[in-house]
Order: structure tokens, then sequence, then C-alpha cells
């Protein structure tokens, strides 16, 4: 299956042709945002991320579909 992935801030990826912040992953059926998050190697782990897929906030274990938008964003505090 196929997800579209947008990477935001510090979890752009730098390339030799400048700032990747869209990706288009293939997953294999019933792949979840832990396998996404494995795949992607990114420098934060899931509970420093919010997960966005469609517009709702999700945790590791929510399962993709085929077509979803998936939104990474890290996850800031402060006051």
């Amino acid at each position: 299956m196929k997800v579209s992935v947008y990477l935001h801030t510090i979890l752009a990826r730098q390339t030799p042709e400048g700032e990747v912040r869209h990706l288009e992953l293939e997953l294999p059926p019933g792949g979840s945002m832990a396998d996404l998050l494995q795949q992607l190697r990114l420098p934060l782990d899931g509970d420093q991320i919010m997960l966005v897929v469609n517009g709702v906030m999700v945790d590791e274990g929510h399962l993709l579909k085929d077509g979803d938008r998936v939104n990474l964003m890290p996850a800031i505090s402060g006051g």
C-alpha cells in the first residue's frame, strides 16, 4: 500500500537535492504507524512525535490504509 508522508520542521530530510518534506512510502498491507516510523528511521521516537493520519491524532499501533495522508510533527512543550 502507498501512503503520503509529510515531515514537518526538524523531521524534514536533508538530501543532495535539498530539503524533502513529502514522501510517498510503500508499506505492506496491514502496516502500522510503528512500521512507518521504523522505515523512516527518524531521529525521534514515537513519544516525541505527533502522529496524525487524515487529520486525526493516532498512536503507533494505528493500522494504515492505502492512500492515507500521514503528518509527522515533533511534539513540543512550553508555555
